[in-house]
């Protein structure tokens, strides 16, 4: 039975982010902007919720697995929200006041990290007990509390620092009890960030993601916008912590898009079915072993669009059906980190969010899917679909039990090109020790060797995992595994 689930939002990128969510998952479960519930549009779907003061079904729809129901039959996120800066979470609880502001925690200061890792890292540590107290108060709130869910970028100050902090806090506070999974957001290439320093604070993020997530979603900043670019011919792209000047409308489409993902992850929870019916069951599929946690994500053209009714489609997706959209998934240019040459795949879901799904389309994409996907040779060719129900709130007029939208979460060898993209970007410049002082107390020899020190075994925990990746395509693969297990 799946358990209740606590959201943490780190950062302006990640409450960005976490808005759009937010947004999509009332809208999924017919929940208004200040949390009350509105009543199903059809009396055919009444016995989905029985009775609001006396909790909710657990037959067809379950919000209670993200959102805490009041007595007062309201709403409210199971999410804490941290900033050093108050505008986006000022934007996050005037659009939606349903968010509890008393699982807000911003900085006495108000100025920020300065898109500094340092910064963000010095600060939570500070003040680590107010913000475990607002994620312990939220978790004793659940009745089957299951797991941790972080949105977050790695390459700012808040998000990246703060987030790095709040990972190490939670693997010592809930340890392997309760399962740690982060939405990361990479960012964009170097020659066009606004944040010079991002390679250091990213690979600084990276150590602690490897040490103590779960499961790490890679969202790659340069491919999302390429998505948007094909999809509806823009160019935008996710903000890093530093997005203020550049506006927050400039990022909305590009968030709507990582938002889709991250509420079609937990469709089967919330919508239950009959397979992958926990966090647990989804990730324990898709993760063979710790060293290979970084999954990547895929979406399909949308057969429905009615997400993005601001924005006109340069195609026409209405026709695609389940055998097309399996394909789709495959096609590079909607993947949401960046393909470079061939791809060996270790194990991949894809989430077919629809009604009256046909069962033979179904079989024949698998099959066909199963055909074109190289997968490493000690694990079975598998392509696994999850059958989900999409909601009765956000079907389109019109389109009533025919709109079909794709979900692929794969974990596959193109995360080597992200990590190396990032040490790449780091070793120009460390190689010129360039920007140290952000990172040091003093700027004395000894103090800058301490914190190239520091780098230096990040860096080395990214190439491990690169070399990891690049490892599990052999067929000995797990021979050499259990044979470092003799040896430990």
């Amino acid at each position: 039975m799946p358990g209740e689930t606590v959201t943490l939002q780190a950062g302006q990128c990640g409450n960005q982010v976490g808005l759009e969510y937010w947004q999509q998952l009332a809208t999924e479960h017919g929940i208004l902007a200040d949390g009350t519930p509105v009543a199903f549009p059809s009396k055919e779907f009444q016995y989905e919720r029985e009775g609001m003061s006396s909790g909710y079904s657990v037959r067809n729809d379950r919000p209670e697995l993200f959102f805490k129901l009041s007595s007062s039959n309201k709403f409210t996120p199971r999410a804490i929200l941290v900033d050093l800066e108050p505008s986006v979470i000022a934007k996050c609880t005037n659009t939606l006041p349903m968010f509890n502001p008393r699982n807000v925690h911003l900085s006495e200061q108000g100025n920020g990290a300065a898109n500094n890792w340092n910064s963000g890292y010095t600060y939570g540590y500070n003040h680590q007990e107010e913000i475990l107290n607002l994620i312990d108060r939220e978790c004793d709130k659940c009745d089957n509390f299951s797991n941790f869910q972080l949105i977050h970028s790695v390459a700012g100050g808040t998000g990246s620092g703060v987030g790095s902090l709040l990972l190490e806090l939670l693997s010592d506070r809930y340890g392997s009890k309760k399962l740690l999974n982060t939405y990361s957001v990479f960012p964009s290439n170097e020659k066009t960030s606004d944040v010079v320093v991002q390679p250091y604070n990213t690979i600084l993020t990276l150590k602690r993601l490897i040490e103590f997530s779960d499961g790490t979603l890679v969202f790659d900043n340069d491919a999302i916008n390429s998505i948007e670019n094909a999809l509806f011919g823009i160019s935008t792209g996710i903000s890093n912590d530093a997005f203020n000047n550049r506006g927050s409308g400039a990022f909305q489409v590009a968030n709507k898009l990582i938002s889709f993902v991250l509420s079609g992850v937990s469709n089967p929870l919330r919508f239950p079915t009959y397979m992958y019916s926990s966090h647990e069951s989804i990730f324990s599929t898709l993760i063979p072993s710790p060293d290979l946690k970084f999954l990547s994500a895929s979406i399909a053209p949308f057969a429905n669009l009615s997400n993005f009714e601001s924005h006109v489609s340069k195609y026409n997706f209405t026709s695609l059906n389940e055998y097309d959209i399996l394909l789709e998934l495959l096609n590079d240019r909607y993947k949401m980190n960046k393909v470079s040459g061939p791809v060996n795949y270790i194990s991949m879901l894809n989430y077919l969010i629809g009604n009256n799904l046909n069962q033979e389309e179904i079989r024949k994409g698998t099959l066909k899917v199963q055909q074109r996907v190289n997968f490493v040779p000690w694990t079975s060719p598998s392509a696994h679909s999850i059958n989900c129900k999409k909601s009765v709130f956000t079907d389109r007029e019109g389109f009533k039990g025919k709109s079909l939208n794709g979900i692929q979460i794969s974990n596959n060898t193109s995360i080597i090109h992200v990590l190396l993209k990032t040490v790449k970007q780091f070793d120009l410049l460390a190689k010129r020790e360039a920007y140290l002082n952000f990172y040091t107390e003093s700027n004395n020899r000894e103090e800058r060797a301490r914190v190239m020190d520091v780098f230096q075994e990040c860096k080395e925990s990214v190439l491990n995992v690169i070399e990891e990746y690049k490892a599990c395509q052999a067929m000995s693969y797990l021979e050499d595994q259990n044979a470092e297990m003799d040896i430990v």
